[in-house]
C-alpha cells in the first residue's frame, strides 16, 4: 500500500491536543478544518485492500461487531455479528433493538438470532465468546429495570445463564470484571447504554460504591473489587477533586491473573487518564502509566501491554510497557507514530491496527510484527462526514483465532458493516 501523504501532521496534532481543554470548540474546528483538507485531499476511490473484504450482509440492514479487544469468531468459525434496522449515523433510540447473530463460515448461513436492547455502535453489548460453545454479551432487563449480562449456548440454542451486573471483559468461565454503564452514559456516551437515564451530579458523585466489580461465573456472587475512591486517593492529585470519575476498558491478560483498565477524570474540560494494572487475586493496583493520556492498549503478551498512549518525555506513540518493572520502550523507534493513534490486536509476534480518518477521510489498516519491526499497510477504505462522534465507525480491527485473517467495521460502502479480510 502507498504511504500516507495526506495524514495530519506533528504540528496540526498538537493544536488538537491544546484544543482538548475545550472540547466543544474543538469539536467544531475540527469539523470545519477536516471538511476543508477533504476537499484537497479527496481521491477517487472508497477502498483499497491487499486482499478483498469478505462482507458480512443482512439485506438492506446494516451489520457490525464493535470493540477491538474481542475477536467475533470462534474455533470452530462461528462469528457473532450483529444487525440493525435502525441509521448507524444516528445515536442509538434508547428503546432501540439490534440483533446478534451467530453466523456460520463454513455453510455461510445464520444459526442462532437473539434480539439484544443495550448496545452501541462502538463496542455494540460487548458479546464475545466464552469457549466454543458458551458466548455472553450484556442486555437491558425491563423486569428489574437493570443491564445484566446473558450467557447462550451455541449447542443446545438457548440462554443458560443471567448474571445481575453486565460484562466489561471475562475470562473463560472462571470470572469476569463488570463496571456501571449508567455512569459511562453520563460521561462517556459512546460506550453506555441508552435504555437507562444517566447518572446525575449527585449519583456521579458517589465513589465508595462505584468502580469495577469482580464476579464469579459458577456462582453469579460478585463484590466491589477496586472502588472510584479507591483509584481517586491513589496517588492524589489537587486536580482530581472536584472531577467527574469513571473507569472504562478494562482488558484481563492472557493468564487471568491480572488485568488493565483506564481510570479517567474530568475536572472542567480537561481530561486526564491513567493506566492501572490490578491483581485478581488480592487487589494490588500498580500505576503503569501516569502522563495524562491513555488510549487504547492491548495485550502483548503476560509481561508486556502495547498501546497508544503518551509516554516518558510526554511524548505520544505506539509503546510497548512492562507490567512487572514499568518500563516504556517506543515500537520501531517511533516508526508507527506518523499514522497517530490507533487500535492495536496482537496475534503472537503480530499486530494489527488502524487509523483515524487522514484529510482524504481515509481509514488505514496496519500489520506489524513485533520481532522483525515491519509495518505496512494493508488497506484503506473510506470514511464519511455523516458517521461522526458517538456514530463514527472506528475500523476497530482483530485477529481470526489462527490469525489468518483480519475482521474490522468499516462505512466505506455507505453503510456500516463487519468485513474479513484474509492475510495469505
Amino acid at each position: 500500500m502507498a504511504v500516507i501523504l495526506s495524514n495530519f501532521n506533528v504540528f496540526e496534532r498538537q493544536v488538537a491536543k491544546l484544543l482538548s481543554r475545550t472540547p466543544g470548540l474543538k469539536k467544531s474546528l475540527k469539523l470545519f478544518y477536516s471538511r476543508l483538507a477533504f476537499l484537497r485531499h479527496r481521491k477517487n476511490y472508497r477502498k483499497r485492500a491487499v486482499r478483498e473484504p469478505f462482507p458480512y450482509r443482512s439485506g438492506a440492514k446494516e451489520t457490525f461487531f464493535g470493540y477491538f479487544d474481542k475477536s467475533p469468531v470462534n474455533q470452530n468459525g462461528y462469528v457473532l455479528v450483529y444487525t440493525t434496522e435502525e441509521d448507524t449515523s444516528k445515536a442509538p433510540l434508547p428503546q432501540g433493538e439490534v440483533v446478534l447473530n451467530v453466523h456460520d463460515s463454513k455453510n455461510q448461513e445464520v444459526v442462532l438470532s437473539i434480539t439484544v436492547r443495550a448496545f452501541n455502535w462502538q463496542q455494540g453489548s460487548r458479546a464475545h465468546w466464552l469457549d466454543d460453545d458458551l458466548f455472553i454479551f450484556n442486555d437491558f432487563d425491563e423486569a428489574s429495570a437493570s443491564y445484566v449480562a446473558k450467557v447462550w449456548s451455541l449447542k443446545g440454542e438457548k440462554q443458560v445463564k443471567t448474571f445481575t451486573l453486565p460484562v466489561q471483559d471475562s475470562f473463560g468461565v472462571e470470572y469476569f470484571i463488570s463496571l456501571d454503564y449508567q455512569r459511562l452514559q453520563a460521561l462517556r456516551p459512546d460506550y453506555g447504554y441508552q435504555n437507562l437515564p444517566p447518572m446525575n451530579q449527585a449519583e456521579l458523585e458517589k465513589l465508595e460504591n462505584d468502580g469495577l466489580w469482580l464476579v464469579d461465573f459458577a456462582t453469579g456472587s460478585s463484590r466491589l473489587f477496586i472502588s472510584l475512591s479507591d483509584l481517586k486517593s491513589f496517588q492524589f492529585k489537587p486536580e482530581m477533586e472536584n472531577a467527574h470519575h469513571k473507569v472504562n476498558h478494562v482488558m484481563i491478560s492472557p493468564s487471568g491473573r491480572q488485568f488493565i483498565f483506564m481510570h479517567r477524570f474530568r475536572n472542567g474540560g480537561a481530561r486526564t487518564d491513567r493506566l492501572f494494572l490490578a491483581d485478581v487475586e488480592n487487589g494490588q493496583l500498580r500505576l503503569l502509566a501516569d502522563f495524562g493520556m491513555v488510549s487504547h492498549c492491548f495485550w502483548a503478551n503476560e509481561e508486556s501491554v502495547f498501546g497508544y498512549l503518551r509516554g516518558p518525555g510526554n511524548k505520544e506513540g505506539y509503546w510497548l510497557v512492562n507490567v512487572d518493572t514499568g518500563d516504556f520502550t517506543s515500537f520501531g523507534a517511533g516508526k508507527l507514530d506518523r499514522y497517530g493513534d490507533g487500535h492495536p490486536h496482537v496475534w503472537g509476534d503480530w499486530f494489527v491496527t488502524d487509523t483515524y480518518p487522514d484529510k482524504s477521510r481515509m481509514q488505514h489498516l496496519i500489520l506489524g510484527n513485533f520481532k522483525t519491526g515491519e509495518v505496512r499497510e494493508i488497506g484503506e477504505f473510506f470514511h464519511g462526514f455523516e458517521y461522526d462522534g458517538e456514530s463514527r465507525c472506528d475500523l476497530h480491527p482483530r485477529f481470526s483465532l489462527d490469525g489468518k485473517s483480519v475482521f474490522f467495521d468499516s462505512v466505506f460502502s455507505g453503510k456500516r458493516q463487519l468485513y474479513k479480510m484474509d492475510l495469505d
